[in-house]
């Protein structure tokens, strides 16, 4: 089903507010400080406004990890959003089961 003039200007107009959200949510999370650690973070649901609580949020995560938990990814979910962080030690390899790896494959 093709989409009309119209249409097509609404989606994308959509889609410019959700990178525009995320670039602001992106920014909010960097200027936080994470000693000893670096963050990604996934957006797996767009909200329609920027969610409060990112940073107490990611402030809990951090002291649940230094008291010994191994868990490094946490979802965060408010006002229709769920973004998924995960935590790696700035000192240290990233475990194995967090590296992005090549594979190649012989013909």
């Amino acid at each position: 089903m093709k989409l009309s003039n119209v249409e097509n200007m609404v989606q994308k107009k959509e889609y410019q507010k959700d990178v525009d959200l995320q670039g602001e949510i992106l920014e909010k999370i960097a200027g936080l400080s994470t000693p000893g650690f670096f963050l990604t973070a996934e957006f797996s649901r767009n909200g329609e406004n920027l969610p409060s609580g990112i940073e107490t949020f990611i402030s809990g995560k951090l002291d649940v990890i230094r008291a010994g938990s191994e868990v490094r990814k946490f979802v965060f979910q408010a006002e229709g959003w769920r973004i998924i962080f995960t935590f790696f030690p700035a000192d240290r390899v990233v475990d194995e089961r967090y590296a992005l790896k090549n594979k190649m494959f012989r013909h």
